[in-house]
């Protein structure tokens, strides 16, 4: 009787050992021993190049620095929490700046945000900018900055859809309140699509997007073994069509590689005031 159970508390240990050393060696599968670059969780996917040594880049390199907002609409916090706290300032803030240097751009992205401080402030003296300025509506600034193209409204939808849970009917009435947004508060419209952290992207998107009048897409998010692939033969730029929509149009769709985030904290402007694109070139 004791041996038996000492046989199988000794099999048990083994198969424990077995199943440690099994996962231990596979590096998709467990959060630790992976690359910097690999997700420390997520679906396997095939290697890539970039486990490999690389030729270092060359030092002439232009630099495309893309200042984005990305608020949530809801999540630790609600709605209306997320604008009194933070996003009506960085509202206030950006438009600011943007009037203090006309080299400056924005892109903003979250629609539902703009036309609550629109609602919220829009038809109100802005009593921040320098001399006369001072007495226009933050509606007035924002206008003549979307004028001289230094800010952009991208997306589109009055909020970014759930692609995988959102009907072809919701998603084409997001599309549609929103533009009816833009056209009623700020007397715009956007060709960009905008879905830097939508979790899944749905076949119908470049359907109802291009007959909308969209013509880029930017995406932000994609299943790790799509990502590998789509990495290791440079396709993170391609057109994007409706498989199940022939003689749509498509959509030239760019994806982010580095997610939406600061390329390096070399660019944490909340924490520096120096670009140091040696970060960058290595």
């Amino acid at each position: 009787m004791v041996s038996r159970r000492y046989l199988r508390s000794g099999k048990t240990l083994v198969l424990a050992a077995v199943t440690l050393a099994v996962l231990w060696s596979n590096p998709q599968v467990l959060p630790v021993n992976k690359p910097s670059w690999m997700p420390r969780f997520g679906e396997p996917g095939p290697p890539t190049d970039r486990q490999q040594p690389q030729e270092p880049l060359p030092r002439n390199l232009t630099l495309h620095l893309l200042p984005h907002s990305h608020s949530d609409i809801g999540w630790n916090l609600s709605f209306e929490g997320y604008y009194h706290t933070s996003v009506r300032q960085v509202l206030r803030r950006a438009s600011a700046e943007l009037w203090s240097d006309r080299a400056r751009r924005f892109t903003w992205g979250d629609l539902a945000f703009l036309d609550m401080w629109m609602e919220d402030e829009g038809d109100t003296a802005n009593g921040v900018l320098a001399g006369a300025d001072a007495v226009l509506t933050w509606r007035q600034v924002l206008k003549e900055l979307m004028l001289r193209g230094q800010w952009e409204v991208v997306g589109g939808t009055y909020v970014s859809p759930d692609e995988g849970l959102t009907t072809w009917w919701a998603h084409n009435t997001i599309v549609d309140a929103g533009h009816r947004t833009l056209a009623t508060q700020l007397n715009a419209t956007t060709r960009v699509g905008w879905q830097i952290d939508n979790f899944g992207h749905h076949n119908t998107v470049p359907h109802v997007l291009s007959n909308t009048g969209y013509s880029w897409l930017v995406l932000g998010r994609m299943a790790y073994r799509d990502l590998y692939d789509f990495a290791s033969k440079s396709t993170l730029q391609f057109e994007w069509r409706s498989s199940e929509h022939e003689g749509t149009n498509g959509l030239r769709t760019h994806f982010l590689a580095e997610h939406y985030g600061l390329p390096s904290t070399a660019f944490d402007f909340d924490h520096t005031n120096v670009c140091d694109e040696d970060v960058l070139l290595g």
